[in-house]
């Protein structure tokens, strides 16, 4: 396994090649990547300026945001989904073809409901997807503070592959986080148990010292630097077969007031010491 960097440590944005020579810097093996960033430079140099970016600085791409509004009205889902094909081509001629998006745990809608509109729309994406040898990692959202209010939809892993196998399209899997897998209280043996072509990427990150039910989505630690068992959820993750990247996503006020380049590499050495353990 190896660790990929993930902008949201970051306190201030970079451009495509900044955030390449960031990562390159502060020795992640890769990146996980806004598609449109990288595509605007593709129209404005071609797709091999882009391989040559990632070639220069020695970082592969681990991982980008599916840019189709899943959620949005009719006419919002089909413009972005008429769309997505050419972010598919160009994610497989970079060598990514992983994307990621994460599900809401609650919503003001009916959520039986939502959960219909996400099997037809998401069978719709993922065979798109298919087409393309794209695989797409959904994210259930662990926390119980974003379930005190609203109607509770896809907050388990297993709800969410419970709705995948009724989808029904291969090229759908798991956006695994290990802050999410803690909070939504599941066991090692249950990650160890998931088909490893079913996990397309993985999050990386602790949690503060504080009751499972009161931790705080957006208030997150270094991995190593909490009370989250890593060691059991890298392990796990191994015993499943996984061996590609892991994006160190840490939502944290503390690191996004470093400079770019303290909080990266803060976050690098924080994952070497956790992988360095297993």
């Amino acid at each position: 396994m190896q660790l990929s960097l993930n902008g949201v440590i970051l306190g201030q944005p970079l451009d495509f090649e900044g955030y390449l020579a960031l990562a390159s810097e502060t020795g992640f093996a890769g990146v996980d990547f806004s598609i449109e960033g990288a595509m605007a430079v593709a129209d404005d140099r071609g797709i091999d300026a882009v391989n040559a970016l990632f070639e220069e600085y020695g970082v592969e791409p681990a991982a980008w945001g599916i840019p189709v509004n899943w959620q949005g009205s009719e006419q919002e889902f089909e413009s972005t989904l008429a769309d997505f094909p050419r972010f598919a081509s160009f994610a497989v001629a970079i060598g990514c073809p992983r994307a990621c998006t994460w599900l809401p745990p609650t919503v003001e809608a009916d959520a039986a409901e939502l959960r219909k509109l996400a099997i037809e729309r998401w069978r719709k994406v993922g065979q798109v997807a298919e087409e393309y040898g794209v695989r797409l990692g959904l994210e259930w959202v662990g926390p119980a503070t974003l379930r005190k209010s609203g109607n509770v939809f896809i907050h388990r892993m297993d709800q969410l592959l419970d709705m995948e196998e009724e989808i029904g399209v291969d090229s759908l899997g798991l956006l695994v986080d290990s802050f999410h897998w803690y909070t939504a209280g599941h066991t090692a043996e249950e990650l160890a148990a998931v088909p490893v072509e079913k996990i397309v990427h993985v999050h990386i990150n602790d949690a503060p010292d504080k009751p499972r039910d009161e931790q705080i989505d957006g208030q997150r630690l270094l991995p190593g630097e909490g009370i989250i068992d890593l060691q059991g959820f890298l392990g796990a993750l191994k015993a499943a077969g996984y061996a590609d990247f892991m994006g160190v996503e840490t939502f944290s006020d503390e690191l996004k007031a470093l400079p770019v380049e303290a909080a990266a590499a803060r976050a690098r050495a924080a994952g070497d010491n956790v992988l360095a353990q297993l």
